[in-house]
């Protein structure tokens, strides 16, 4: 009997012990950090309100970021509300911005730091409606192109009619609205290939969709941004919010219609069936390929090439420092 009481203790013993070794190693592998004591964050969009947004709602809504000891604001964006400029002034905490605006604002001077990657490819497209027959961007002669100057779409449209060397065209300021294109009172236009062509699709409107990446342009898409203050003075906000971010837009990618609804609970000029396939569309942006296995992770060689597209257009200088536009834990 008293043998018997002795290996019931031992056994005890063990998996006491195995319990507490599990459970060590699961706490030092997590990268959940509870937390009671939240940190007030804004987080500024790169645009207005839309399902590609989905990620950040969800998050927001479902108390991921609070978990990492995170209270976050998730402010639109848009042309009166640019991100950078915004993260700069400290107005925001964070942001979102295209990797090749992100190139621009540091060789002007302006003290932003991509921390994060959100789409691996730019979300950007020039559309045409299917009846113009205009395929390739060497048919753009002639027409009349709405073109959102000072942006990274900009950027990009410039490569292509300089590769196609295309020289008469009407260009008009992007208004923001699909109004003109819907009317025909403009060719091409831009828009967000998961976000706006989607919507005209939905309407019945057939198009022609071109990017700058088939034809050899393929600058990295959207990434996340923060300042040198931010990230010099605040290392573990940093940390804390990419975590946030990444367990966010996994949530998001595996429950989708749940995480819509936080959209739309937060935006409800929005429409549910019109987001759900938004939001359907973005995610294989997001989704890493297959030298990155993580999302938010950034490929040094989609950064180089970015550069080198921007000095091949003359946007940036052949001796740019990218060391100081980027940052990322090893």
């Amino acid at each position: 009997m008293r043998k018997n009481k002795k290996i019931l203790g031992f056994t005890f013993i063990i998996l006491i012990g195995f319990s507490a070794f599990f459970i060590f190693k699961k706490c030092q592998h997590s990268d959940f950090i509870k937390t009671d004591v939240a940190d007030n964050v804004s987080v500024r969009m790169k645009w207005f309100y839309s399902g590609t947004m989905t990620g950040w709602f969800a998050g927001k809504e479902e108390g991921i970021f609070k978990d990492y000891g995170i209270n976050l604001t998730i402010n639109s964006g848009g042309p009166d509300n640019s991100s950078i400029k915004l993260v700069a002034a400290g107005n925001d905490i964070f942001g979102v911005a295209g990797a090749d605006e992100v190139l621009i604002a540091r060789n002007k001077g302006i003290p932003i730091v991509a921390i994060g990657v959100l789409f691996k490819d730019s979300p950007i497209g020039f559309i045409s409606k299917k009846g113009k027959s205009i395929k390739t961007p060497s048919e753009w002669d002639n027409k009349i192109i709405e073109v959102d100057f000072g942006s990274n779409a900009e950027i990009q449209y410039r490569a292509l009619i300089k590769k196609f060397d295309v020289k008469n065209i009407k260009e008009i300021p992007y208004s923001y609205s699909l109004v003109p294109f819907i009317e025909d009172k403009v060719d091409i236009s831009v828009a967000y290939i998961m976000d706006q062509v989607v919507t005209l699709r939905k309407r019945g409107i057939e198009l022609n969709v071109l990017t700058s990446k088939q034809y050899g342009i393929n600058p990295y898409g959207d990434v996340i941004i923060t300042s040198e203050k931010t990230l010099k003075e605040n290392p573990d906000l940093v940390k804390r919010f990419l975590a946030a971010f990444i367990k966010s837009h996994q949530y998001a990618i595996e429950n989708k219609e749940q995480s819509v609804g936080a959209l739309i609970k937060n935006a409800d000029n929005l429409k549910f069936e019109n987001e759900i396939d938004v939001w359907n569309a973005t995610i294989p942006f997001i989704i890493p390929d297959n030298e990155i296995n993580q999302i938010g992770k950034m490929a040094d060689v989609r950064w180089k090439a970015t550069m080198n597209i921007l000095v091949e257009f003359d946007v940036i200088p052949n001796n740019f420092d990218l060391s100081n536009a980027i940052f990322q834990e090893r």
